[in-house]
């Protein structure tokens, strides 16, 4: 059986790039270090380590046994969070990945809601694509993302939860054409250049082959690419002043905007898009309590979207 013990001694030697400093970092005697290395290669039957260059370089074997002792030192670190949380110890700490609507919606309420109740609490957040969200919680650099789940429903890594089904309006310029039609269909909405993110397989499926002037699909992973495509979409009443343009979002997006009569939301019939937004984090791994508290305040602020948007939709005269 392999010694944990020594294939740590590894990972810290190719990450101190030297022997002694490798050493001092373990509390240990460079000797007993050497010993240890030359231990583990008599235990694989192999060498690791090219010994004819000055800093250690490893082997094509030395090579294959580090990559396969990482889900072993990350499973390691899982355990010892884990135990830490049981024990009742409080990490302290948030990392969120928020995708570009829930940012704008409920993810940045939800942190400074969390933030209010505890204020010792250091987090980090960052903004991306929903796959990008899914990439930073599968490879454990965040805690819990916040994004697109629709097509990732049923993962053997992932665990999801819904939290965000909001309809996607369409707006534009007030005296735009559009709103001289009392009800507009698709292909009307096509023939103009849309403004929004990227929109799933599951949205972009229900689109027709001939998508007029609002995008272009990806060939590679079939996500609408929309002709204006915006990683964050905010200050949306300057996209639309001086054009034609579309843009997609959830009224209380736009709630300031609309009062103001600086955009308008255009009467679709026959065709709707919903958010499916929802929380992803990895499966088999204990919550921790700041992320759970975080995830109590984002579901308060879901529900008080939901009441928000319908009294916008009686306010407008909107279906």
């Amino acid at each position: 059986m392999i010694n944990l013990r020594r294939l740590h001694h590894l990972r810290v030697l190719l990450e101190h790039g030297h022997f002694k400093h490798a050493a001092k970092a373990l509390n240990i005697s460079q000797p007993a270090l050497t010993k240890s290395i030359q231990a583990l290669e008599v235990e694989l039957g192999a060498t690791l380590f090219d010994r004819k260059r000055g800093a250690p370089a490893l082997t094509e074997f030395g090579e294959l046994v580090v990559q396969r002792s990482k889900p072993l030192f990350a499973a390691e670190a899982d355990l010892e969070r884990e135990v830490a949380l049981l024990a009742g110890y409080e990490a302290g700490s948030l990392k969120v990945a928020l995708g570009p609507y829930p940012h704008l919606m409920s993810g940045y309420l939800g942190i400074s809601r969390v933030l209010a109740r505890h204020p010792k609490l250091s987090i980090a957040v960052h903004v991306a694509g929903w796959r990008e969200v899914a990439r930073q919680v599968a490879s454990r650099l965040v805690d819990i993302g916040i994004a697109e789940i629709g097509d990732l429903e049923g993962s053997e890594e992932l665990a999801t939860e819904m939290i965000g089904q909001h309809r996607g309006r369409f707006c534009c310029r007030p005296g735009h054409p559009l709103l001289e039609c009392d009800q507009v269909s698709l292909p009307q909405l096509l023939a103009f250049p849309w403004v929004c993110t990227r929109l799933p397989l599951r949205l972009a499926g229900r689109l027709p082959k001939s998508l007029g002037a609002a995008g272009t699909i990806d060939p590679v992973n079939g996500d609408f690419v929309p002709a204006v495509e915006v990683d964050v979409p905010i200050q949306l009443g300057k996209f639309l002043a001086g054009s034609d343009a579309l843009a997609i979002v959830s009224l209380t997006m736009i709630a300031p905007e609309l009062k103001a009569g600086e955009i308008a939301v255009v009467p679709v019939s026959g065709f709707a898009i919903q958010t499916a937004y929802g929380f992803l984090y990895r499966r088999n791994r204990t919550l921790a309590p700041a992320t759970l508290a975080y995830m109590r305040e984002i579901r308060a602020v879901e529900a008080e979207i939901v009441k928000q948007e319908a009294a916008l939709a009686r306010d407008f005269d909107l279906e």
